[in-house]
């Protein structure tokens, strides 16, 4: 039994892994092609794409292990029958139920490796990113930037009809300047760079032919200049006071948080609550308060479905030489994937319903996992009992079934 569970875990590694290398690189070439915009159009460097794109991997990791896992395992069953290595194994005695033990172990390691991705690695890749995204805003100034529109840069606004993403060059530029709140500027300019001083991590707001409008003593000024420079340290572009959202958190600080969002919402009713340090509506703390839930259930409901798919994957996969030279492994492939799509669209209206308070989250997130268990539960029986040889042959039954019983409705008087 040893060498047989090896020999089937085996099997299941090499298809598990296979599938996960199409999912991920797939999902990652799409994102990709909005990545190499970046390098082409507006001048950032590869090193800070490739960045972004370890940061984005754990994202993608979350839905293409459950996805691998379903059609590893089914694909390693479907070329096991094709060769008649199940027939053989039954002949000589093995049951189905000896399938389980290698495939519960796979399942079990699969789902381990799905919570670490989601409790670990996948707030590490959003803060990561997070992160990334503004070192690009701060060496590539102007990648930040979208032409036409008032661009937040701290506490100064920008706006410029055009951006020249490679030099850095604006044309006709409004800067609003709210840094001194006593002496508020607004300056005005037909030509403008941005310039970043790696060095003293500065960047520079260069203009020419311009105008300066000023308070200044509460007495209104006008001045014109040929040429001015304006400097913005790197730090104020971030907002130190930012609240973390919700899925950059770790485990142990999205349950504080959700304990305070909790202790919040239930020592007052005011409709204007104090937590981490804002002042907000209670509609939106319980908004926040919903969505961490949501987002520590979808942690732990996620991983889960690895272990499911498994068992459905087994049942998918096993199918008599015969039925699989009728059908083709095709065709378990295919139902493969609609239950995957049925098991994901189901969690995603769950997921909206629950941020929208339609429903409870529990119930939201694990519905799912509670439907996809019960069909586990029964393709594996059926296959195992020998009722059914294949889900296939079980589906083309209950399809005749199913005919012949509204034939005899039609005919009964």
């Amino acid at each position: 039994m040893r060498i047989l569970s090896r020999y089937i875990i085996s099997e299941v590694l090499t298809f598990f892994l296979i599938s996960l290398t199409a999912f991920t690189g797939l999902l990652l070439t799409l994102r990709m092609l909005k990545l190499t915009s970046l390098i082409i159009n507006r001048g950032v460097e590869f090193g800070q794409i490739f960045q972004v794109f370890i940061a984005i991997i754990p994202t993608f990791l979350e839905i293409a292990l459950p996805m691998s896992t379903l059609l590893g395992v089914m694909l390693a069953f479907a070329r096991m029958s094709g060769d008649s290595e199940v027939v053989v194994m039954r002949a000589s005695g093995v049951s189905l139920l000896s399938f389980l033990r290698p495939i519960a172990i796979f399942a079990c390691s699969i789902g381990a490796l799905g919570l670490f991705v989601s409790c670990v690695l996948r707030p590490w890749g959003f803060e990561s990113l997070s992160s990334a995204l503004f070192q690009i805003a701060r060496s590539k100034s102007t990648s930040g930037l979208t032409e036409g529109v008032f661009n937040k840069l701290g506490e100064i606004t920008l706006y410029a009809d055009s951006i020249d993403y490679q030099t850095g060059n604006l044309n006709r530029v409004i800067v609003d300047d709210k840094r001194d709140e006593i002496q508020r500027k607004v300056v005005v300019a037909k030509r403008g760079k941005i310039v970043a001083d790696e060095v003293n991590h500065t960047i520079s707001l260069l203009l020419a032919d311009g105008v300066v409008h000023e308070s200044l003593d509460g007495r209104y000024t006008r001045t014109e200049f040929n040429s001015n420079s304006m400097s913005v340290n790197p730090a104020e572009l971030r907002d130190t006071k930012k609240e973390l959202s919700a899925r950059e958190l770790s485990m142990s600080d999205l349950r504080s948080a959700i304990q305070t969002y909790k202790m919040t919402l239930r020592s007052s009713n005011a409709e204007e609550l104090q937590v981490f340090g804002q002042t907000l509506s209670r509609a939106e703390v319980t908004k926040k308060f919903r969505r961490a839930k949501i987002e520590f259930g979808q942690r732990t409901s996620l991983p889960c479905a690895s272990i499911i798919m498994a068992f459905i994957g087994m049942a998918l996969g096993i199918m008599s030489p015969r039925t699989q030279k009728t059908w083709g492994a095709g065709f378990a492939a295919t139902l493969g994937l609609i239950v995957f799509i049925l098991y994901y669209s189901i969690f995603s209206v769950g997921v909206a319903l629950a941020d929208s308070g339609s429903i409870h989250v529990g119930l939201a997130l694990w519905t799912p996992n509670i439907l996809a268990s019960i069909i586990a539960f029964i393709l594996v029986y059926k296959i195992s009992t020998e009722r059914w040889q294949s889900v296939s042959e079980g589906i083309q039954s209950l399809c005749i079934s199913s005919m012949q019983l509204i034939r005899r409705i039609k005919r009964t008087p």
